[in-house]
């Protein structure tokens, strides 16, 4: 009996007045590039949205772009990549910095136009958060981001 009163409570709670809730899905992927950069260094690149919508967080190398949707957040993701695989694969592409960059998917037009804007002015690449970080986004497919069909 239990179980159920819990689940009743469950259901309830993805209404609010009778409406349901919209879900997020966040999308992750890793920027990489060859050059020593910081969060504001890369904001100092994105022209395509108003100053007033990306905020830097120096302390924490952290940069938010606010999209229509959500934000577009770049954190440092330099201490994710400890397995001697990813660290071979940094080596070999001569990555220096590495950012873990979320978005909502509904922001994915807006999240393209910043992130080509970004490999335009610093270079690099998008990867996909997968083993083996493919697929990965360069100048040239970055109007593909988001589309692989798992995602």
């Amino acid at each position: 009996m239990a179980n159920k009163k819990n689940q009743k409570i469950k259901n309830t709670s993805k209404k609010i007045s009778g409406v349901k809730k919209n879900t997020k899905k966040i999308l992750e992927y890793y920027y990489m590039t060859p050059e020593d950069t910081t969060a504001k260094d890369i904001s100092l690149n994105i022209t395509v949205l108003p100053e007033e919508k990306i905020e830097v967080w120096p302390q924490l190398d952290l940069l938010e772009v606010v999209m229509d949707n959500d934000s577009l957040i770049f954190q440092n993701g330099q201490e994710c990549f400890m397995d001697p695989l990813d660290l071979e694969y940094i080596k070999d592409h001569q990555v220096k910095s590495i950012y873990q960059i979320s978005f909502e998917q509904g922001d994915i037009d807006l999240v393209r136009k910043v992130m080509r804007e970004v490999l335009e002015k610093k270079g690099g690449m998008v990867c996909s958060d997968t083993d083996d970080f493919e697929p990965l986004y360069t100048c040239e497919n970055i109007g593909q981001l988001g589309a692989e069909p798992d995602r």
